[in-house]
């Protein structure tokens, strides 16, 4: 191992990657305040509205973000604190080697210097081995002077790595007490969100209104949809123009590598472990509010904290805030096929992250009809019925 510098490009680099990602989670905590504050603003009416619903579900996106950040940079702080560790106890060891072989010069001195070295030195009658004798002690000397500067060396840059680890260990504590904070905060506000849904779920007026906020959600979808399209073939004109050399290295993938989506019709694995499908492809009437509503997916009906797991192989290629749908996670296949999942919280992937089938990207989270997944399959753009494709049950 070679002593190092603190302050090198690598350390900068970490610093500005460690200053971004504050700045987010402060954004995010800006957001959380301001949605906190037009909360508080509203009527005790108007706290008892789908809009109401929508804020504060909004806010428990937003503070598991802020937990997902918090998670990461904890991770982080460990293997750093680890590598300290680990740098720490191969300083000291080297310095105890060091301090072993300055001993034994020390010794070599006592033993050979003035007359005894003398002695030892003109205890010949060859010239040629009187000269190799002083080349001999001259170059142990040289090599005492280099191990003693090295000893040195090594003891400051042991008490900056002592302090080094000191800081990150008193970082880590601060971002866990600060983690701590935010997972009581998320849980006051679950519980918070949980009493409002009941409340709403008492007058199927506001059921009508969320109903129609999905209608018009469908629209936001197709509108990403054809967004991601288009992003799609931009990119692949740049990697033919490019040759790919120039392109950032997370974007960087192959479709073509992954599975076949369009051979698992009919056999596709489901979202969710165990559910029922409560809303079909397609037009649906619902009896009870006299209402005709398109339906571009399937809502799968399923228990509390249900996982989600992607259906194939995948990138992710958005995560988005749509009202009606709360959090939404678009994957994109291979030949241009898209898997849309709607309701989701404590989302565990990031945009740009290849996924392989079967992976959890999060957990159903709660609407006014229950624990209810939307579920969408898209083929550039034209929406397909999830029902042809997935397996039978």
């Amino acid at each position: 191992m070679i002593l190092a510098v603190f302050y090198n490009p690598i350390t900068a680099q970490v610093g500005d990657s460690i200053k971004f990602r504050n700045e987010q989670l402060e954004n995010l905590k800006s957001e959380i305040v301001k949605l906190e504050r037009e909360l508080n603003q509203k009527t005790q009416k108007e706290k008892e509205s789908l809009q109401a619903l929508e804020n504060l579900t909004r806010q428990n996106t937003l503070l598991q973000k802020i937990l997902n950040n918090i998670a990461k940079e904890e991770i982080n702080k460990e293997k750093q604190i680890a590598e300290l560790e680990k740098e720490i106890a191969y300083t000291e060891n080297k310095i105890r080697l060091l301090q072993d072989k300055y001993s034994k010069y020390i010794v070599w001195i006592y033993k050979y210097r003035g007359k005894s070295y003398l002695k030892y030195l003109l205890n010949t009658s060859s010239p040629s081995k009187i000269l190799k004798r002083y080349r001999y002690f001259k170059s142990i000397t040289e090599q005492n002077r280099k191990d003693l500067k090295t000893l040195r060396d090594s003891k400051n840059y042991l008490v900056k790595l002592k302090n080094k680890l000191t800081e990150e260990k008193r970082s880590l504590a601060l971002l866990k007490a600060d983690k701590k904070a935010e997972q009581d905060n998320l849980a006051r506000k679950e519980v918070e969100r949980k009493k409002l849904i009941a409340a709403l779920r008492k007058d199927k007026k506001h059921l009508a209104e969320e109903i129609e906020s999905k209608r018009k959600a469908e629209i936001v979808i197709k509108n990403i949809i054809a967004r991601l399209i288009e992003e799609e073939r931009q990119r692949r004109e740049l990697m033919l123009k490019e040759n790919e050399k120039m392109l950032d290295l997370s974007r960087n993938y192959n479709y073509n590598n992954m599975e076949n989506f369009s051979l698992l019709k009919g056999k596709l694995a489901w979202p969710i472990r165990k559910g029922k499908i409560i809303r079909k492809f397609g037009e649906n009437r619902n009896r009870k509010l006299n209402t005709v509503t398109l339906n571009y997916g399937v809502d799968i009906l399923t228990s509390e904290n249900a996982d989600v797991y992607v259906v194939a192989e995948g990138v992710v290629s958005a995560i988005e805030w749509i009202p009606g749908y709360g959090s939404v996670v678009i994957v994109t296949h291979r030949d241009e096929f898209r898997t849309v999942y709607g309701h989701i919280k404590e989302i565990y992937v990031e945009e740009g992250q290849v996924i392989s089938g079967g992976s959890a990207i999060g957990k159903v989270n709660e609407s006014l009809e229950g624990n209810v997944l939307h579920f969408e399959i898209w083929n550039s753009r034209n929406y397909q019925n999830p029902e042809v494709w997935l397996s039978k049950k």
